[in-house]
């Protein structure tokens, strides 16, 4: 696919995005949250159990592990570079939303805004890496799914089923609101498209 048709595609997601994201502010998200605001308690330990920590650390140690087993033997299968570039992907756009988005936007995750009843959806400038929007999970899950899906599209099925799993697991957990679900996708979605674009660009002029 050609960068124009690529960037065209990428600007009718980004206002798809902005809009149901809207949509989703106004109408759905506190609702929604309702619905499920029972379910944050019984769910604790299993959000303790797949914490952003214990996810950045897993997907480093499979990144570490790649770079021993091409240094060691001086090659890598196109499976392995490809589960290379998807965690390096995903960690980047990890890290690039829970310290510069979630603090440049600033908005409580529902167990607080409960609590709490703020005024504000955001409080801009104002965000720490526990705020809510856009949901770092996704982020982080979009990222590595989308690059994986562009370098090696037979994992298409299964990781589009995942993704849409722990999207709804935030959201029936309580963990997020609907929008921030939705603005995590796209945001991880873009640094796994970006990624997967410039490594098969790459590993074609490679070849030719």
């Amino acid at each position: 696919m050609s960068i124009g048709p690529l960037f065209r595609l990428w600007c009718i997601l980004l206002s798809s995005t902005l809009i149901g994201v809207a949509i989703c502010i106004y109408w759905l998200d506190v609702p929604a949250a309702l619905v499920f605001v029972g379910n944050i308690g019984l769910a604790a330990d299993l959000g303790r159990g797949l914490g952003s920590a214990l996810l950045v650390t897993a997907q480093t140690a499979v990144i570490s592990i790649i770079a021993i087993v091409r240094l060691t033997k001086g090659k890598l299968p196109p499976f392995a570079k490809d589960v290379f570039v998807a965690c390096c992907a995903s960690l980047s756009a990890f890290a690039a939303n829970d310290y510069g988005l979630k603090y440049l936007f600033g908005r409580l995750d529902p167990s607080d805004y409960f609590q709490n009843t703020p005024e504000r959806v955001f409080h801009l400038f104002q965000g720490t890496q526990d705020s809510s929007f856009p949901s770092g999970h996704m982020v982080m899950a979009a990222a590595f799914a989308i690059a994986m899906i562009r370098l090696q599209p037979r994992t298409s099925p299964f990781l589009i089923i995942l993704l849409c799993l722990g999207a709804a697991a935030l959201i029936v957990g309580d963990w997020h609101f609907l929008s921030d679900v939705i603005a995590g996708a796209f945001i991880g979605g873009s640094a796994g498209l970006v990624a997967g674009e410039l490594w098969a660009e790459h590993e074609y002029r490679a070849k030719n």
